[in-house]
């Protein structure tokens, strides 16, 4: 409910470009959707109202399963608009399937609740839910996944496992970061049925494989067929170059390179095949210094909170530039501490949001890792194989996100956080008994 009244108040106030913005991922998106709906095909032509040649240039620069979500959704309702509503509910399941999650991972109905809570009531929970990003379906989808999966690991139950695996496989066509973790919950299945007898585990773990890989599997497939590339996505050039290349040469003061791209179109492959492999050239020539900056990420990735970006779109006030935060880190890593104070006099007065989020999520991470080692050092009423691997899941999306600072990629391993938060509050609260 609040997610649904948070956006008919933002769509009241602001408008439908509010929680639809067209200067986004959201855009492709859409236009991924409607040459879907006209064209059956997916390509990306047509964003500037001009289509260049027909059929439509084809592309996989995006995975399609939000476009193809929201391609229904307009078959439907013949508009986009209800995908900010209809989205909203969907992302609203998130919340029982923390509750869900946190009873698996705790057997504690108190924690279970409060973890729901917190996650229900966090700001990026309540301005991504209605946020017409890949969050609305992934996010559900994902943690739907990795709660049968629990179930599967507990009761060895194969049915839970076969649709966990269809879920990931889904949760990855609608946004590939999962895409190299799939390999791990393989590899957890042959462990576990190992123990049965190596027939066993060798049948399962390739049933998995294949249901694991089964929907993504399609577009890799249509990928090779029609495009000549076994890649899920094209973009991995741009976030390659973008992402990573660009915020290595700022942290060495040096102006970014650019590829010979022959006028390309930005959305094919070739063109980011080109990006990407000079992306990754010039960060082999400085991997001590790239190594520098994913080390200096990997706190960072966890106070993250996106808070000062609500604000600004909220109140109409300017937003930090995007390299901000690195180029903070880099003067007070010099020891320039009078050049970073006037730095942060000079910041917009969205601050106040980030030093609130940075405080909280401080506390949060704090709180976190206590709740983590006590759940993993209980000897009695906890499987210390799904606390495991939910460490090494937070790890993964922590390793696999990019150097620049964006909340929302934490946003599928928040519940966990939760999770791990009010067992830590529960740990310190037992703690305060014992010493009173």
């Amino acid at each position: 409910m609040i997610y649904l009244i948070f956006s008919a108040v933002v769509t009241r106030q602001y408008g439908t470009n509010f929680l639809m913005p067209l200067n986004d991922d959201t855009v492709h998106h859409i236009q991924l959707a409607k040459n879907l709906i006209n064209y059956r095909t997916f390509s990306l032509d047509g964003l500037n109202g001009k289509y260049e040649t027909s059929p439509p240039k084809l592309t996989n620069f995006l995975t399609p399963g939000y476009a193809l979500w929201l391609a229904l959704i307009y078959i439907i309702f013949k508009s986009f608009i209800p995908a900010i509503f209809i989205g909203a509910i969907i992302f609203a399941l998130s919340i029982p399937l923390t509750y869900l999650l946190a009873q698996e991972i705790t057997g504690n109905s108190k924690i279970a609740f409060w973890s729901a809570l917190v996650f229900m009531v966090e700001p990026l929970s309540i301005y991504h839910s209605s946020l017409m990003f890949t969050e609305q379906l992934f996010v559900p989808v994902f943690l739907a996944g990795v709660y049968l999966f629990f179930r599967y690991i507990k009761e060895g139950n194969v049915k839970f496992l076969f649709v966990s695996a269809i879920l990931f496989s889904v949760s990855t066509l609608i946004r590939p970061i999962l895409f190299y973790f799939l390999p791990v919950l393989v590899f957890i299945v042959f462990f576990k049925e190992f123990k049965i007898s190596i027939k066993h585990a060798l049948i399962l773990g390739i049933i998995s494989l294949v249901l694991a890989y089964s929907i993504i599997g399609i577009w890799l497939v249509r990928n090779k067929t029609v495009l000549n590339t076994w890649q899920i996505s094209s973009n991995t050039g741009a976030i390659l170059y973008g992402h990573h290349y660009e915020p290595l040469m700022r942290s060495l003061n040096l102006a970014p390179g650019n590829p010979n791209v022959d006028n390309l179109d930005v959305f094919s492959p070739e063109y980011n095949k080109i990006l990407g492999n000079f992306a990754i050239g010039e960060i082999l020539k400085h991997k001590a210094q790239y190594l520098k900056l994913r080390l200096t990420y990997v706190p960072l990735f966890f106070l993250s909170n996106g808070y000062d970006n609500i604000v600004s779109r909220l109140t109409g006030t300017p937003g930090f530039d995007k390299y901000f935060r690195w180029d903070l880190i880099s003067v007070i890593s010099k020891g320039s501490f009078a050049q970073a104070f006037k730095m942060i006099l000079n910041i917009p007065k969205s601050i106040i949001a980030v030093l609130v989020g940075f405080l909280f999520w401080l506390f949060i991470s704090i709180l976190a890792l206590m709740g983590f080692w006590r759940l993993f050092k209980r000897k009695a009423g906890i499987d210390k194989r799904i606390v495991g691997f939910i460490g090494i899941l937070i790890l993964y999306f922590d390793l696999i996100t990019t150097p620049l600072i964006t909340a929302r990629y934490r946003l599928p391993i928040n519940a966990f956080i939760f999770i791990f938060a009010v067992s830590g509050i529960y740990y310190l609260k037992d703690k305060i008994k014992q010493w009173i």
